[in-house]
């Protein structure tokens, strides 16, 4: 008997309801792993129905949710939603990537390519102008994965803790 060395097969889809408790927990796993980097909010219970919460209403008209799907468990998600940008800068319509997580037993199997690509494609069908994303201070791997896709530094954004301020 010979051992099954192919790859299996990840579905990638947009999500429906019965998928939202098992992303909420996913974004779980996501919070604790921003904390670990550079993210200073404070600590909520229940974040992953929070966040859920927060653009659900938008879902379908907004923005989109897709999930990457291996052997009928989630393993992966994504957040892409679309936003005007103020009039000073040309009042058009900017797609931006959100949220991303895939679990670490099944990364290195391009799950979070064909995420952000499916997601940059989605922002292109709302006919955008460019997208943006945010990622945290020393999260490498997204960081190279974006630019491999295409994507370019832009600018840094600083947060001042009050503990941090140098009142001088």
């Amino acid at each position: 008997m010979s051992a099954d060395l192919s790859t299996p097969e990840v579905i990638y889809r947009e999500a429906v309801e019965a998928d939202f408790p098992a992303v909420a927990a996913l974004y779980e796993k996501l919070d604790d792993l921003l904390r670990r980097h550079t993210y200073s909010f404070p600590k909520v219970e229940n974040v992953g129905q929070l966040w859920l919460d927060m653009f659900r209403r938008t879902l379908g008209r907004f923005s989109v949710l897709y999930v990457a799907e291996l052997e009928g468990e989630i393993v992966g998600f994504i957040v892409a939603r679309v936003k005007r940008v103020p009039e000073y800068l040309g009042g058009v319509m900017v797609g931006e990537l959100k949220d991303m997580w895939v679990e670490p037993e099944v990364r290195r199997l391009g799950i979070g390519e064909a995420l952000l690509r499916q997601a940059i494609e989605w922002c292109r069908r709302q006919e955008v102008y460019s997208c943006e994303a945010q990622i945290l201070l020393g999260n490498e791997p997204i960081i190279q994965l974006v630019e491999y896709l295409g994507m370019k530094k832009e600018l840094y954004q600083l947060r001042l803790s009050w503990e941090d301020y140098n009142e001088g």
